[in-house]
């Protein structure tokens, strides 16, 4: 039974007891109990299981952040490095989400979710590569979510800090990055873009 489960799910980053009941409706869930013990799987969440070796790409990381979670899409920080605007790597994937705030401890990565309300569910795009697809923040709205979910960064000084790299942020779409912040209808948020754009201009 197991080959024939691993055969059906190898290139799946993350498997979820729904698509293996969608398969084998009469799947007995007391193998993968066995499984886990005999090293094959790993529980990722109640419900969602990974091979031991499958998630060593950073984009696995992310399919599974979007579906262990859902509605979900990778943003703040982990988009950030995506998009080569900060340097640090993926070992924490932070996304954003109309689900409560939560997090989970993986084999692979911590998985960070942020609440946001439902009308700010947006600007992410689907990246396709071989083993599927992962909803990604733009750059723009990464960076929003980043100021908006991060009170503390607020004035002119607190801006410059952030260090980013700053041939990434001049090729940004500033007229979406304001409309963007339009639908944040949040006065805050638009001071502390207004204060990214004129750093920007003036270089840092």
């Amino acid at each position: 039974m197991y080959e024939r489960f691993r055969q059906s799910f190898a290139n799946d980053p993350v498997i979820s007891v729904s698509e293996i009941k969608k398969l084998y409706p009469n799947f007995d869930t007391r193998n993968l109990v066995h499984w886990q013990k005999k090293g094959y799987i790993i529980r990722l969440r109640n419900g969602f299981y990974a091979f031991a070796a499958q998630a060593n790409k950073e984009q696995d990381l992310f399919v599974v952040a979007n579906k262990v979670y859902e509605p979900s899409y990778v943003s703040l920080e982990s988009a950030l490095s995506w998009h080569g605007i900060i340097p640090e790597g993926v070992y924490t994937v932070e996304s954003v989400s109309t689900r409560k705030t939560s997090t989970f401890n993986t084999p692979f990565a911590r998985l960070n979710y942020h609440t946001v309300k439902a009308e700010l569910f947006f600007g992410y795009d689907i990246h396709p590569y071989e083993k599927g697809s992962f909803r990604m923040a733009s750059p723009e709205k990464a960076i929003l979510d980043y100021l908006y979910l991060n009170p503390d960064v607020s004035i002119a000084t607190d801006v410059q800090s952030l260090r980013w790299n700053q041939i990434a942020l001049s090729q940004l779409d500033f007229h979406k990055l304001q409309a963007y912040v339009s639908l944040f209808n949040s006065p805050k948020l638009a001071a502390k873009s207004n204060l990214l754009t004129c750093n920007i201009d003036a270089g840092y």
